[in-house]
């Protein structure tokens, strides 16, 4: 299937093309996400942006959309395909082309043109800019509009709109990393189970993530980034707050018999975390309260994790399932911010954590 996703500058086709993608990718067919503009990008930028440029980088995105369609590869495709001949020439030539327009007005448009595109065009600084000075024409017959005028649009709502309409069924798709769970918490109740499947499309889930980071981590020890290790300085409390990151470090490097000693807040932040699915950078020392509303100091969660699986090899096979449970969400929020995690340690910890995971599901799958 080609999803070919039509609109105009700020239309947020890209934005809409991205979610669908963050939707499909790990089921079991194999999809990819193409963005026009990077795919001018990719070629060199040897194109201008005349009519005659725009048609020809229009029919090249269609005769890769076709190529990878032929090799049983789904592609999303943001485009702002503006000829109907082009669009003519997807109809008939790759099989379970699906046409999707993004209905936007213009003065919408001109309020959420963050790249000024549209206001230097109107002020006479650059020319060939559709809208403005080269007419957009909405295709003929698309297979699905999708008003979004509306202010502050719901694009995971929109995404899903789209993959309902078009029956694409994604029942095997990894479902607790779909979206940001920092934004979007799981509840995790009733789970339906899902056989073995699920189990390899859990791993798949943790592998393709894994690889991500380990390029990610690559890249910057390339840069001369390579120190990711955080020593303890044992300064995590001032005798009324607890400071979280500074915590877990400690915990982090202790002996098990210091690890022990912490049983008791180490287990009430495990509760603090199962009702909010997130973790607090500053805790009250008595009762372990939060007292600061931030929870998105990245570092915390693969520090957390560690901590917890470290904590796992010290308590009874019992209690192990509840601290693996937990470990497993923890691990999910890693996941589905993987693409947010941009520092060293971030990295660097989270593969750890992943790793470290993947090492003790294998007792049990």
């Amino acid at each position: 299937m080609v999803i070919w996703i039509i609109g105009m500058s700020a239309s947020g086709k890209t934005t809409i093309g991205k979610k669908i993608y963050e939707r499909l990718k790990y089921s079991k067919e194999k999809w990819i996400f193409l963005d026009g503009d990077v795919f001018r990008n990719i070629l060199g930028e040897d194109l201008g942006h005349t009519l005659e440029d725009r048609k020809k980088n229009a029919y090249r995105i269609s005769r890769l959309c076709e190529y990878l369609n032929l090799q049983n590869i789904n592609v999303i495709a943001s485009v702002l395909s503006i000829f109907h001949d082009n669009q003519k020439y997807n109809k008939e030539n790759i099989p379970d082309y699906k046409e999707i327009f993004l209905d936007v007005k213009f003065d919408k448009l001109l309020r959420r043109d963050n790249k000024k595109l549209y206001k230097k065009a109107l002020d006479g600084e650059i020319k060939n800019v559709v809208g403005v000075d080269i007419k957009f024409i909405p295709p003929f017959s698309p297979d699905l509009i999708i008003d979004n005028n509306f202010e502050n649009p719901d694009y995971q709502k929109i995404a899903q709109k789209i993959i309902d309409n078009l029956n694409i069924k994604i029942d095997n798709s990894y479902i607790y990393t779909e979206k940001n769970l920092l934004n979007f918490p799981n509840t995790y109740q009733y789970s339906k189970y899902q056989g073995k499947d699920f189990f390899e499309l859990y791993k798949k889930n943790r592998k393709t993530n894994l690889d991500f980071l380990k390029i990610r981590l690559e890249k910057l020890n390339n840069k001369g980034n390579n120190n990711f290790k955080l020593n303890n300085n044992n300064n995590y409390n001032n005798d009324k707050e607890l400071n979280l990151k500074e915590y877990l470090i400690y915990l982090y490097n202790s002996n098990n018999n210091e690890l022990k000693n912490q049983k008791k807040t180490i287990e009430i932040l495990i509760k603090r975390f199962e009702v909010s699915k997130k973790l607090f950078t500053i805790y009250d020392l008595k009762n372990i309260k939060k007292l600061s509303s931030k929870f998105d100091e990245l570092i915390i969660y693969p520090l957390f994790s560690l901590v917890l699986q470290k904590y796992y090899s010290n308590v009874s096979n019992q209690q192990k399932l509840v601290i693996l449970n937990t470990i497993l969400k923890v691990n999910d929020i890693i996941s589905s911010i993987a693409s947010d995690l941009i520092f060293g340690e971030e990295v660097y910890y989270s593969i750890e954590a992943i790793n470290g995971e993947l090492k003790i599901m294998g007792e049990y799958i």
